[in-house]
């Protein structure tokens, strides 16, 4: 069994040495390779990264592929995909660090079976991380369905770093980040949560989260919604409601209720940093959301909590705003859905 790392490289200067020498010290015994996609900043990164490996004397396979331009995270990780050899892929931030038990603990389940998806804790340093949490104990195998429904009750998180993806599901279902956009990550791991058929978890904590103003993870924890920030979002909303369509699981609960919830959470996040668009993004909603009320009366059956969360379908177009405020007012203060 062989394991593909892929680290995008992009203005991590200070930090990508201890990154490097992190994988370096993996106690891991099988094959293994480390991808680094250059993707073009304008510091010294590429320097470091050529510098730290060139006297490395181990049996990791250090690679270099190198876009013409920058293209972002995304395809930093799609190119490092389509470059990966291994039999599983895992993706690590360039300004980030595994434990040196990292890969070994994770890829011991494989041994017995190849587990789609294996999936350990992360331990984060330099302040909070919400929506990072592994809630599954150590040892839990998922199964079909199983999987999807642990997601949609956020038992495991949907940042993609810190699993091992076995490639071959990968390319059955052609799964690739979307590029362009920022929560690039909220739509790939919903697309795995679909698509995996079987999840290994370990209760270890293999991935050290950095946080440092400006990275991207702190980026994307409390960012100012511009108007880029409110077009992703709804360009990943329609991107679930699109897969969904095409592996015929619209009408599935679980796919129903990761997509709604998102819905309002997006619209959550909208009344709080630009709640003059409030209308505009939900009637944009409405344009790539393939929902009726009729539909989600029906998935949602006696469940009341579910059903005011979607009962906004089923007003004329002069009350629904007026209840989404409410019912943001009421989702953001007192309950999750």
């Amino acid at each position: 069994m062989k394991i593909s790392i892929v680290i995008p490289v992009y203005q991590v200067a200070p930090y990508i040495a201890d990154c490097i020498r992190s994988v370096m010290c993996q106690t891991w015994q099988g094959a293994m390779e480390c991808i680094f996609v250059d993707d073009c900043g304008t510091d010294n990164s590429m320097e470091i990264v050529n510098r730290t490996i060139q006297d490395y004397q181990g049996t990791i396979d250090f690679k270099i592929v190198t876009h013409e331009q920058n293209r972002g995270l995304s395809a930093a990780r799609n190119t490092g995909m389509s470059a990966a050899t291994g039999d599983y892929v895992y993706f690590l931030d360039s300004d980030d660090e595994i434990t040196p038990d990292c890969i070994e603990v994770m890829a011991a389940p494989l041994v017995k079976e190849a587990y789609d998806v294996t999936i350990a804790k992360c331990r984060i340093e330099g302040g909070e991380l919400p929506g990072v949490d592994l809630k599954l104990k150590d040892g839990t195998v998922l199964r079909g369905a199983g999987v999807l429904h642990a997601y949609r009750q956020e038992q495991w998180y949907m940042m993609s770093v810190n699993k091992l993806y076995r490639m071959e599901l990968l390319k059955k279902y052609d799964l690739r980040f979307r590029e362009g956009i920022v929560y690039e990550d909220e739509l790939w791991s919903f697309q795995i949560a679909c698509m995996a058929r079987s999840m290994a978890v370990v209760g270890r904590e293999t991935y050290v989260y950095k946080l440092r103003e400006g990275s991207i993870t702190v980026n994307t924890v409390a960012p100012a919604l511009s108007p880029a920030r409110v077009k992703s979002l709804t360009t990943v909303l329609g991107e679930m409601c699109r897969f969904a369509d095409a592996h015929q699981m619209k009408m599935d609960l679980d796919v129903h209720n990761i997509i709604e919830n998102f819905r309002i959470g997006c619209l959550g996040k909208v009344r709080r940093s630009a709640p003059e668009r409030l209308g505009q993004v939900y009637r944009e909603q409405c344009q790539v959301i393939p929902y009726s009320w009729r539909e989600c009366c029906s998935l949602n059956g006696t469940d009341m909590k579910k059903q005011v969360r979607d009962f906004h379908l089923a007003l004329p177009a002069g009350l629904t705003l007026p209840y989404l405020r409410l019912l943001l007012w009421y989702y953001l203060k007192k309950a999750a859905l």
